[in-house]
């Protein structure tokens, strides 16, 4: 005869809440997760890395002008990948417009769009939290690809030379982007 004690019920809740954990934390990895956009070959360029020369992009902005990385060197640069479904993205989106217009041309900040992955109505997200920054539209994820993100928001601090300082993904804040600004 088995005899059933009170940490018996107690050890199977826990259980079962850990595999709900591990279960919904797998499930918003895999909703939030950028699938990448592979070559015809099936290669994938190197992801940039710290200490190394940023690759260069070259994609249209929101108001039709094309915007190469590059034209930036010698002012420090912040590429904010996103798109209008994720969350994190919709959080920080704020805090990337009070940056910008705090610090104005000491750092700029560049907003890529994922609208290969999107379908959202970018400019209406730009009204909703005033975005003033530059928005560029990564149709065909050439960006993404160039960057190997896999999830968003993913925020890449490039220095004043053009050289990768981080590669942070999840929403960033101003404090964090302020405090990054001295070391680019």
């Amino acid at each position: 005869m088995t005899v059933v004690t009170k940490q018996q019920p107690a050890l199977k809740l826990w259980l079962i809440l850990l595999g709900a954990v591990i279960v919904f934390g797998g499930g918003w990895i895999v909703a939030n997760r950028v699938p990448p956009a592979l070559p015809a070959d099936g290669s994938l360029a190197p992801a940039p890395v710290k200490g190394h020369p940023a690759p260069e992009i070259t994609l249209v902005s929101t108001t039709g002008e094309t915007v190469n990385l590059s034209d930036f060197r010698g002012t420090p640069v912040l590429v904010n990948f996103w798109a209008t479904w994720c969350p994190p993205c919709r959080a920080e989106t704020p805090d990337l417009q009070a940056t910008h217009r705090e610090l104005g041309d000491k750092l700029v900040i560049l907003g890529v769009n994922m609208t290969s992955q999107d379908g959202g109505d970018v400019e209406g997200f730009m009204r909703e939290f005033g975005v003033t920054y530059p928005v560029l539209l990564d149709v065909d994820g050439v960006a993404a690809r160039a960057y190997n993100v896999l999830g968003l928001p993913t925020t890449v601090f490039i220095d004043s030379n053009g050289i990768v300082s981080e590669i942070f993904t999840g929403a960033v804040n101003k404090a964090y982007v302020i405090s990054k600004v001295p070391e680019l």
